[in-house]
């Protein structure tokens, strides 16, 4: 009767051994399933967060942008008289270039391409330079289209256009001008 007692008493103790580690074996599922809820829901909140900053930031390209002086000698070279032209920096190392110069006249200077820095006194030019003086070319337009340079020559402050000679023809010139490059190159 005693071994009788005895294993009925160690099977009671399995038992209740077993019903205690389902017990605990219960209580750490469903903390893990509670955890892993909070942490999918926490994990949520921080995406749609993270999303509504990203939403709310301004897209923003990053450009240097400056404005410098441009001239045509026949238009006038005096700094009341200069035209502008506006430079934006490119990914590619180059600047892009529009402006104009024009006076009451309706005479102009019409600048747009782009710029890249050759050496320090050399501007590589691509693009179109269109001049319209009314006394010269036959009262026409004078287009300059593709690659030009400009030269720095000294201690002038500007940088001139080496294709000088008109659309006329003969010995008439344009002093095409760009001020203030080697500020807008220390950038």
């Amino acid at each position: 009767m005693r071994k009788i007692f005895l294993w009925i008493i160690v099977c009671l103790g399995l038992a209740c051994s077993d019903a205690k580690q389902n017990k605990v074996e219960d209580a750490i599922s469903r903390t893990s399933d509670s955890l892993n809820a909070k942490l999918n829901k926490l994990n949520d909140t921080l995406k749609k967060v993270g999303d509504d900053v990203k939403n709310k930031i301004p897209k923003v390209k990053i450009e240097i942008e400056r404005t410098i002086p441009i001239s045509l000698q026949w238009i006038g070279m005096k700094p009341n008289a200069q035209g502008k032209a506006q430079l934006i920096k490119q990914n590619d190392g180059w600047f892009s270039i529009r402006g104009e110069q024009t006076n009451a006249n309706n005479e102009f200077l019409k600048i747009n391409g782009k710029l890249k820095r050759i050496d320090a006194s050399t501007i590589s030019f691509e693009g179109t330079i269109i001049t319209y003086i009314k006394t010269i070319n036959g009262g026409a337009p004078c287009e300059k289209t593709g690659k030009q340079n400009f030269l720095k020559i000294g201690d002038r402050s500007y940088y001139r256009l080496q294709n000088m000679e008109n659309c006329e023809g003969g010995k008439v010139v344009d002093y095409i001008d760009l001020y203030n490059l080697n500020e807008v190159y220390k950038s």
